[in-house]
Order: C-alpha cells, then structure tokens, then sequence
C-alpha cells in the first residue's frame, strides 16, 4: 500500500549487506539516505556507508528532472539500485518503497544463532501519485493528542506516502494551540471537565466545576512537528473552526457570543446538547477582528498554503433572536441566516487569501454562495455537495463520513 502506477519483476535478488554503498547528489539526499540507513540498522544490525557524488555505489540516487513532482523510477538489479526522481518527494518515497520491499530471510542456523539475510527482487518501478492530495485528518480538538504520538502518527503516514496531515485543532471540545495574543484560549479553552460516559451522553460543565482534561500546543511544539512532518514531505494544514464548534474560544471570550446566549459557556465534554448552538455572534464586529488576530498568528506559523476555515453544523437559532446579527443583515440586503454564514465566511476568507493563503472548508458552505476560490471538503454522506462545489468550478476533497471516517465500523453498514 499504496500500489505503484507501473512495476515488473525479473529474477533474482539485490542483497543488502554491510559492505554496500549509498551514493548521493547532495545535502538534501544525504540527510534522507542517513535517516533510511539508520532505519535499515535497526532492522538489520548494519548501516551502509554514504558518500556524495559517486557513481560506482550500490545504491545510487540521480536527479532526472523531466520526472513528475512526487514520481519516481526504482530499477533493482542483482548488482545495483538506481533511484530517478525530479526531487526530494520522489527520493523520498522511493525509500519508502525499498523499506515496503526490504525482508528478512533466515538463511540458516538455531533460534540462538540464526543468519538472516535482506533482499529485495530484482524488478523496476515507475511511480507517481494518481492523487496529488493524499490526506489523513487527526481530530486533536475532541481528544487531545500528545505532541510524541503525533509525531508516531506522522513518520507511520510518511511511510504510506500520505503527504496532507489536517490537524483539526478547534472545536467545542478544546482549543488546542497557543495564540500569544489571546492566553485564555489555552488557558480555559483547552481544558474540559472530566467524564467517563460515552461521548454522547456526557453532561456539560457547570459553572464553577473544576476542569482537569485536556491539553494544548505551544508554538514552539507546533514549529518541531511541522519541522519533523516535512522532513517526510507531509504539509501540517491548520484547521481553525468558524463560527460554529467554537465553545472552547466562547468560555474563553464569552463576549464574542450573540447577547441573547444567556447560559454559562464552558469547554463541552461531549456533544453538549443546546449548548453547541452556540457560535460567534456575526453582528459583533470584534468577533472579525479577533479571528484576524488569530489567523495572523497561524498564518505566520504554518508554511502551508492552505488554512481550512471549518463552516460546518453551524446552528441559527441564536443569530435569528440576535439584535446584533439583525442589523447585520439588514445592513448588508441579507434575507437568510444561511446567506449570513455565507457573508461570515467570505469575510474571514477575503481575510485569509490576503495573507496569501488558501482556503479550505466543509461541504455546508455550499449551502449557501461560497467564498471565492474555497477548496470544499465533501464528508456529509457520500460527498455529493462536494460535487455540487465542482459544479460552480470549486476544487473538492473527497472525505465522505460514511467510508473514511474511523468512527464508522470498517465493514458492512448493517
């Protein structure tokens, strides 16, 4: 997994031993060559000497620059290995292939004294990506994710050559990075009350009642697993929920709430019931100028072009009693609430792609016009509105719920 695009087997093997020779072009394919060297030594007990710029090594890595972005050529003899690819994502993944490949024979002797011996099949393949998006969401808001599990998750998803991790680090259940400018973010919003009972059925925090689960990401973590996720040619996309799913910044910040909410805001443990109705105010011009704030911290963070905005599940019901939100849309000829998300959401995108970023959102932004150039996410049944998004000349991602998401039983839907 995943299948290459083209491959043949011959006969025979290269065998791998602790006299070969690991040849490189540069800097750059050194530091990739020593950490699969280093793999291979664990594995194997020996690691293969690296040089720059030979041609006579055993294993040889050369740049051939008509090749696709990510593509890749292995060709395996009895004799040599030679690596082709246009840069570091093809080398990369085709180390990633020899590793799929590379297993251990035991040659001969008793369990306390065995030989082994590691080789691949003579054979020659021709990789690239069929997709050039290849994505895994983690749900780090939900259930907060150690920064070393993380770390775990991606170097086993760089070996699947997934190469999108989506960290969706804001919902009601806990806002899960530093934003300097804004402390309680992390200070309160990080943390929930604690309960054992099934996710759906948990009671919400009352006021006053002390919090002790959760956990968050400072920047300087957010820097070494984004560091860490592109030395293995994975791009950390940041996820910062709008306007719903956003109780854990509301516990925060309640002030950023419609003034109707008239219950106590705090980090939800489960799926909260009422309380999840509650979303940013969209008349309350200092929710815009917080979300400008927080997007600057973020933007300035994550390399990423892409910042996903959320847009999903967002209930009505208070902006339809808000006086705030009212004026909003009589002040901008809007009739809906639907067309009011709407107008949220492409204020907060005009405001991302200013920063010179993409925008990424869920499939119920087609409810409504969707912001210019926002990439949709199709999870609602089996991606049909990503379609619809297509339709108007949107980009999708395919993430139907029903397939893809691990919560779902992996079988037979009955």
């Amino acid at each position: 997994v995943p299948v290459p695009a083209e491959y043949s087997v011959g006969e025979g093997y290269f065998y791998f031993n602790a006299d070969m020779k690991f040849g490189v072009e540069n800097e750059s394919q050194l530091r990739m060559v020593s950490d699969f060297v280093t793999l291979l030594g664990r594995q194997t007990g020996f690691i293969p000497s690296i040089m720059i710029g030979s041609e006579t090594a055993d294993v040889r890595l050369k740049t051939v620059t008509s090749l696709p972005d990510e593509a890749y050529n292995l060709i395996v003899t009895s004799e040599k290995i030679l690596i082709e690819s246009a840069g570091d994502a093809g080398f990369f993944y085709a180390l990633q292939s020899l590793r799929q490949l590379l297993r251990a024979g035991v040659v001969e002797g008793k369990k306390q004294n065995r030989t082994m011996e590691y080789k691949i099949p003579v054979m020659t393949v021709n990789d690239r990506p069929r997709f050039g998006y290849r994505g895994l969401m983690i749900d780090v808001s939900r259930y907060f994710m150690p920064k070393h599990n993380l770390l775990k998750i991606i170097d086993a998803a760089s070996f699947l050559k997934i190469n999108k991790i989506h960290l969706h680090l804001v919902d009601d259940n806990g806002w899960r990075l530093e934003i300097k400018k804004y402390p309680r973010l992390t200070q309160v919003g990080a943390w929930r009350v604690k309960r054992d009972e099934p996710f759906p059925n948990r009671r919400n925090q009352e006021e006053g009642e002390p919090v002790s689960v959760g956990g968050y990401y400072t920047q300087n973590d957010m820097r070494e697993i984004i560091r860490f996720a592109a030395l293995r040619q994975i791009e950390i996309i940041p996820e910062i929920e709008m306007p719903a799913h956003t109780n854990s910044s509301l516990a925060a910040y309640p002030e950023l709430a419609c003034p109707v909410v008239d219950r106590f805001i705090g980090v939800l443990p489960g799926i909260g019931g009422k309380n999840s109705e509650i979303v940013y105010c969209a008349g309350n011009d200092s929710v815009f100028s917080f979300l400008k704030d927080v997007i600057d911290e973020v933007s300035e963070l994550f390399p990423s072009k892409y910042i996903h905005l959320g847009g999903d599940e967002a209930s009505k019901v208070n902006w339809a009693k808000c006086p705030k939100c009212r004026a909003r849309m009589e002040a901008e000829h809007i009739e809906h609430t639907e067309e009011l998300q709407s107008y949220f959401m492409t204020r907060m995108s005009n405001y991302v792609r200013s920063k010179g970023k993409e925008v990424m959102g869920w499939d119920e932004l087609t409810n409504s016009t969707l912001p210019e150039g926002a990439i949709i996410y199709g999870w609602q049944g089996f991606g049909k509105a990503a379609l619809k998004a297509a339709a108007q000349g949107h980009r999708f991602i395919m993430t139907p719920a029903r397939i893809l998401y691990f919560i779902r039983y992996q079988g037979p839907q009955w």
